[in-house]
């Protein structure tokens, strides 16, 4: 298979066609030393450019051996899901795409932009207001506090290495609260379809 990047030429890889785009991807990691989660994986279709799922088999992706090009994009090497144990609050998902951030807690949650660090790039914050009430800001309002009005919750993330892989660090701060450690598990680079197409 013929893989080229946006600028041309990258490298030739052979996988079989009943294995996966996964498997592509480790191939292409072996020759190009691009990390899996760094690659976002594409099969132009005339003018159109398919994005092939890690999970698909590639002669299910309208890949064939002889012939076929296949463009890799380099992404952010932070985009991912992650699971985040944040103290006290337990398991949320995170979602990062580039300069985006979606947690999801449970049937709550909310997007944000994220800052990223210029001086450090492994460091990046994002807040969001999540549409709840919570113990403490009832208290700290004597009562008055209402779901509808929403807690600011923020993010202050640093990355263990220099891709997604190995996780991060760092704290969660809930408006009327204080802030809490949390640690967060890469645990793949699928992300949902609407930042799929994007």
């Amino acid at each position: 298979l013929n893989v080229c990047s946006m600028v041309g030429p990258l490298c030739e890889v052979s996988v079989a066609a009943t294995g996966t785009v996964d498997d592509l991807k480790s191939a292409i990691e072996a020759v190009a030393k691009i990390p899996k989660h760094e690659q976002k994986l594409m099969l132009r279709q005339g003018w159109d450019m398919a994005v092939l799922q890690s999970s698909k088999a590639l002669e299910n992706c309208g890949v064939v051996e002889d012939g076929t090009e296949i463009t890799m994009v380099r992404t952010q090497p932070y985009n991912g899901k992650y699971e985040v144990n944040i103290t006290w609050n337990g398991t949320i998902q995170l979602q990062i795409f580039g300069t985006h951030a979606k947690a999801t807690f449970g049937n709550t949650g909310f997007e944000s932009e994220i800052e990223w660090d210029t001086a450090d790039v492994r460091k990046c914050t994002f807040s969001g207001r999540r549409m709840i009430t919570t113990e403490w800001a009832r208290k700290k309002t004597r009562g008055e506090h209402k779901a509808e009005e929403g807690v600011m919750e923020t993010f202050h993330l640093q990355f263990v290495g220099e891709g997604g892989a190995e996780g991060f660090e760092g704290t969660f701060q809930r408006q009327y609260e204080g802030p809490l450690n949390l640690k967060g598990v890469f645990v793949g680079d699928e992300m949902d379809e609407e930042h799929e197409e994007s």
